[in-house]
């Protein structure tokens, strides 16, 4: 049975996964959302079924800051990782970097002012650009919006710019897939390619690269199932 286990990023909640698991599960694989609180719900975090099939794929899935998220843990019994849009500095060493960390600043100061809904909006409009959010996500979102957990929050978005280099260990040799839209309004691409090169360093295993030109932080209107079928049958093949 090959399992997967989803950990949302900053400013989501699990329903971010809901278009992407229909197939994973259709094809009889385990399914499980961590869920992280931000819209006032009980906060899930997820285990790994224990069997005796050395064969099964263990997968997690990060999107953005999900990585930073995650339990240590789960990285490390994991055979696969897939990191969509993911960083390990999420502020870039470019000239961009004060601009964004402007930004983030001006994000918790509307937190702090009770501005946080219309920011929210604003940052997941941003998110899917320059795609629209798909109609379930919105309809999920809006409802969430009643009952925001501005504490944790905030204290999440510090994340982005005080845990330098704080990167999360997981298995040297395991099989690592990264997932970088070209469109991205949210992770500057330095970002992007400072996680590469650094993953490039550390593995055993070369991580597979896979760019989206067309798609922006949140993937919208393609078949995410087949993206990793597609990814795991040319590693074993190789």
């Amino acid at each position: 049975m090959n399992q997967v286990i989803t950990q949302h990023g900053w400013g989501f909640d699990q329903s971010f996964w809901d278009s992407y698991k229909y197939e994973f599960k259709k094809n009889g694989w385990h399914w499980q959302d961590n869920e992280r609180g931000y819209f006032s719900k009980n906060i899930n975090q997820s285990k790994w079924i224990k069997n005796n099939m050395n064969d099964q794929i263990k997968m997690v899935l990060c999107h953005s800051l999900g990585f930073h998220l995650i339990e240590g843990n789960l990285l490390n019994e994991a055979s696969h990782i897939v990191f969509i849009n993911s960083f390990n500095n999420f502020l870039p060493s470019s000239k961009k970097r004060n601009l964004i960390y402007r930004s983030l600043k001006r994000m918790e100061k509307k937190i702090t002012s009770f501005e946080t809904k219309v920011m929210l909006k604003e940052f997941i409009s941003r998110s899917f650009s320059p795609n629209n959010m798909t109609i379930n996500f919105q309809n999920v979102f809006n409802e969430n919006l009643e009952g925001l957990n501005n504490k944790l929050l905030l204290n999440d978005l510090k994340k982005l710019y005080t845990d330098i280099n704080s990167f999360k260990s997981f298995q040297k040799n395991c099989n690592v897939i990264v997932i970088n839209s070209k469109k991205d309004l949210i992770l500057d691409q330095d970002s992007s390619i400072n996680f590469i090169e650094f993953l490039n360093k550390t593995l055993i295993k070369k991580p597979t690269l896979i760019e989206l030109p067309n798609q922006g932080h949140c993937l919208t209107n393609l078949n995410f199932y087949q993206i990793i079928k597609r990814a795991l049958n040319n590693k074993y093949e190789k």
